[in-house]
């Protein structure tokens, strides 16, 4: 009896002292900073009929390639619907992801529709795809939901839709 205590205890002991290493990902995100609902449509490279795959913390998540995109809230778990691509890869700038894995991105506001594409853009002062876009940058740590902890790190590149960056087609 004792000895099966025995054994409980070091296995408990084992499972909280292995600590997983911590995942890094490097995230490309769109965050709507307008006060209205975006439509976002993204054309990927790799798209299929239901979406596209894109790596995310170890294995593959999917997304639809075409999705609302409620105005940003603060909500801790925002950039979940935020994040349009990551990968493992940290050395990789986000404006050179976003060319890598797309050909175009369309997104309809309320006031006008920004098309994205690695040539130009139309419909707003800034090309995701542009070496000069404006990101913002920011660290975001987590615990994957498991059994045990698995600590994540997210190098989170968000390219902000902002009204005052909406160029208005007369």
């Amino acid at each position: 009896m004792m000895m099966k205590y025995a054994v409980v205890i070091l296995v408990v002991i084992v499972c909280i002292s292995c600590k997983e290493a911590t995942r890094e990902t490097l995230q490309i995100l769109i965050q709507n900073r307008t006060d209205s609902l975006v439509h976002i449509t993204l054309y990927p490279k790799g798209l299929n009929e239901d979406g596209f795959y894109i790596p995310y913390e170890g294995s593959r998540g999917f997304r639809k390639p075409d999705y609302n995109l409620l105005p940003h809230n603060d909500n801790e778990y925002s950039w979940l619907s935020e994040m349009i691509f990551a990968t493992p890869d940290l050395t990789i700038k986000p404006y050179t992801l976003a060319l890598r894995e797309f050909d175009s991105i369309y997104i309809r506001t309320a006031l006008n529709l920004i098309i994205f594409t690695h040539k130009d853009v139309t419909g707003y002062s800034e090309n995701i795809f542009s070496e000069n876009s404006t990101w913002d940058f920011e660290v975001g740590e987590w615990d994957e939901r498991t059994i045990r902890k698995n600590p994540q790190r997210g190098y989170l590149h968000r390219f902000l839709i902002l009204e005052d960056k909406i160029i208005i087609n007369q």
